[in-house]
């Protein structure tokens, strides 16, 4: 049997809760905020989800589709977020849950992961510009 070898890489990855309005943890997931892949994978979702059109129909097969939907709308984290976060996510509340001030669950979720992405990305940025430039500084005139 060969040896095996291990490489441990600390790639940045989080957990974060979700809370509802009363700081109650709803759903949590992991996801690296920083991943250079994510952005590409942001940008494919936020496609498919400025093009989702939902076929009102009557009765049984209104629920079918709305489950339909409610499955598409998670499985399209789980791509995003580079993982089977859905689960997590949608714990407490479908991605069709209208919110208190009638957006829908699943976009509330969106906007505050593209926040974290933004946030992340720009504190490691300039963490590492400033280390940059400290080790530049002493060949600058």
């Amino acid at each position: 049997m060969a040896d095996v070898m291990k490489l441990q890489v600390q790639t940045g990855a989080v957990t974060v809760e979700l809370e509802d309005e009363r700081g109650q943890v709803i759903g949590r997931f992991d996801f690296n905020p920083a991943d250079s892949n994510i952005l590409k994978r942001y940008g494919a979702a936020a496609e498919f989800f400025s093009g989702l059109e939902y076929d009102a129909a009557d009765g049984e097969q209104r629920l079918e589709k709305m489950n339909k939907l409610a499955d598409d709308i998670a499985g399209q984290f789980d791509v995003l977020l580079g993982g089977p976060v859905a689960e997590g996510i949608f714990a407490k509340c479908g991605p069709l849950t209208v919110t208190k001030d009638g957006d829908l669950y699943f976009e509330k979720v969106l906007e505050g992961i593209g926040s974290l992405i933004e946030q992340t990305t720009k504190r490691r940025l300039d963490k590492k510009l400033a280390k940059i430039r400290r080790a530049t500084a002493k060949y600058e005139k």
